[in-house]
Order: structure tokens, then C-alpha cells, then sequence
């Protein structure tokens, strides 16, 4: 009866031991970095468009070498047509995406803060864009385009050579450069100075 215990016994710790064992040697899942994955989330998207625009501006005549302005200006007219009509029903949030809206606010907390973020801003608000952010809308060729700080530029995911990030006022957009036009937006990506918020609340007339 003792030894029968005994045997009992070892198999049991054997199994424990194996089981054990096993569970140790399981590969552990690693913890998902949201923001990683919100970033690729927006690649994507941004990736998609992308093709989208090369096969519309793959049916246009190509331009050459030579191509005078009046010639690239029609290219630009005719591709953003293309390009309106393909995505007659885009709306804000189809590139950034509100999960991407908020990385990109958060983001910019840390790129416009202190003395260097003062300056950037400077840079980017160096003449004024009296623009309306608005999908599929084309940049009026009257106003200038913001000025884009490296600071900035080294925060946001790399686009495409036919996009770019721009501002208008404190609102960032992505513009189809080959299109001249807006495709999305992100409202109030610039954070506001708050020195100009007290400023503005203690001026007369106001907080009464």
C-alpha cells in the first residue's frame, strides 16, 4: 500500500512538473502598441488612396519635361475631377481617422511646446491661409502654401512622394500635390498657445 502511494505520488509531481513546464515554454503574446497599429491603420488608407490616384492620373495625357504652367495647371484641373468623381463620397475621418485625430493631437503637444514650438509655429503661420478645409476641395493658387517645420514633419507618418502635410490656419491637411487637392483634415491639430488664451479672456469686454 505504501509503495502504491508512493507512486501515486511521484505521478502526480511528474505531471505538475510537465504541465508546468509547459506553460513556462508557451510564447507569451505581446502587448499591442495602439498607437503603432492606429499609425499603420492610416498608411493603409493612406496607401489606398494612393493607388486610386495613380490609375486616374495613369488615364490622363502625361506631361512632358517641357510641360509650360497653363499645361500643368489643366493637369491638376483634370486629375482633381478624377479624383472627385472617384471619391464622391468621402468625408472626414476616411484618412484620419478620429483614432488617428487623437494621436496626432497628442503628438503635437509635445512638437509645440516651449520655446521651439513657439518657433515653429511662426514658421508655419508666417503668412496668413485664409482657407476652409474641405474634401476634395481644391487650394485656391492665390494663397500661399504653410511652411512645413522638420519638427513637425519628423512626428507624422512618411506619405507618399504625390502628398503632402500642410496647415491651414491651426488645422493640418493632407493635400494631393498632383491634384492641388484637400483629401482630409484634422481640426485644431496645433494646440493652443496658452499665454494668447489668457490673453484673449482678459481683454476688455470679455469674461463678463
Amino acid at each position: 500500500m505504501r509503495h502504491r502511494r508512493i507512486d501515486r505520488l511521484f505521478v502526480i509531481g511528474l505531471a505538475v512538473v510537465v504541465l508546468g513546464g509547459s506553460a513556462a515554454a508557451a510564447p507569451q503574446k505581446k502587448p499591442v502598441n495602439r498607437t503603432a497599429a492606429i499609425q499603420a491603420d492610416f498608411r493603409k488608407r493612406v496607401a489606398e488612396y494612393d493607388a486610386l490616384q495613380q490609375k486616374l492620373e495613369a488615364m490622363l495625357p502625361k506631361l512632358g519635361t517641357d510641360a509650360t504652367p497653363q499645361q500643368i495647371d489643366q493637369h491638376q484641373r483634370a486629375l482633381g475631377d478624377l479624383v472627385a468623381m472617384a471619391r464622391a463620397n468621402a468625408k472626414p475621418g476616411d484618412l484620419f481617422t478620429p483614432d488617428m485625430q487623437r494621436v496626432v493631437r497628442r503628438l503635437f503637444l509635445g512638437v509645440f511646446k516651449g520655446a521651439p514650438g513657439r518657433e515653429a509655429k511662426k514658421y508655419i503661420h508666417d503668412e496668413p491661409h485664409p482657407v476652409t478645409p474641405e474634401i476634395n476641395k481644391r487650394y485656391p493658387d492665390n494663397i500661399p502654401l504653410s511652411t512645413m517645420p522638420p519638427r513637425v514633419l519628423a512626428k507624422l507618418p512618411k506619405l507618399p512622394d504625390e502628398l503632402e502635410y500642410r496647415f491651414i490656419a491651426n488645422h493640418l491637411i493632407i493635400m494631393d500635390v498632383h491634384a492641388h487637392i484637400m483629401l482630409d483634415y484634422v481640426l485644431d491639430a496645433i494646440p493652443a498657445d496658452p499665454a494668447a488664451a489668457r490673453d484673449k479672456a482678459a481683454a476688455p469686454g470679455r469674461g463678463n
